[in-house]
């Protein structure tokens, strides 16, 4: 009996320190921010800042700049990227083209949550880097046809209310809204157009040259 109990409160230990050694955002985010955080940013450089459509993009190939550096995290939320930002701020660097928002709404948040934390990211941005451009780019649509990704289905108009809320923000805080949502949407529907997704959520090759029309303007 005490050697049951005695191996029982070991395996509790054994779990909770495992535990807390998880990551706070996975281990696929301390992974890559960790390599951010030595990589150096310039005040020449472009910020491409987001989750997993970023993270899959090779953008400066896509608009051949070479200043354009890659600061997307596959599953990266809101607080995600606040967390890492000063390791991109403390490069000043010219622009910052942000996306975050569809893991939160993934996890059930309210769309005035996200919002808020989204307008944490602005708010120091504004301050830590007050030469940096800044484009809050709208959360794109989704497909519920596909099942891949169940926890955003049902949730265009969480995403709306999000897009609603970032407009008001950036012109608050005088950064450039971006408004890609009405771009990506199948025709006479609110859903991701096929032509752009395999499964719903993220991008094909056609997706991101479709994005590229819409930003080809602001990296002049």
């Amino acid at each position: 009996m005490k050697r049951n109990l005695i191996f029982m409160v070991a395996c509790l230990l054994i779990g909770a320190s495992s535990y807390a050694q998880q990551p706070k955002y996975g281990t696929y985010y301390e992974q890559r921010a960790s390599l951010f955080e030595n990589l150096p940013v310039t005040s020449s450089d472009i910020i491409f800042l987001r989750n997993s459509i970023t993270d899959g993009c090779e953008w400066s190939e896509l608009f051949q700049n070479p200043h354009i550096k890659n600061r997307g995290i596959s599953g990266d939320v809101s607080m995600g990227v606040y967390d890492r930002l000063d390791a991109i701020l403390k490069g000043k660097p010219a622009k910052i083209f942000l996306m975050i928002g569809i893991n939160d709404v993934s996890h059930d948040l309210s769309a005035d949550s996200i919002v808020g934390m989204i307008k944490q990211i602005v708010d120091k941005v504004k301050t830590d880097s007050p030469p940096t451009k800044l484009y809050v780019q709208s959360i794109l649509p989704v497909n519920d046809e596909f099942t891949r990704f169940p926890k955003v289905h049902n949730k265009t108009q969480v995403i709306l209310d999000i897009n609603k809320g970032l407009k008001l923000l950036t012109k608050e805080k005088h950064c450039t809204f971006i408004d890609l949502y009405p771009h990506f949407t199948a025709p006479g529907t609110q859903s991701l157009d096929k032509k752009y997704t395999n499964d719903g959520l993220h991008l094909m090759g056609a997706g991101y040259l479709q994005w590229k029309k819409f930003l080809t303007v602001y990296l002049k």
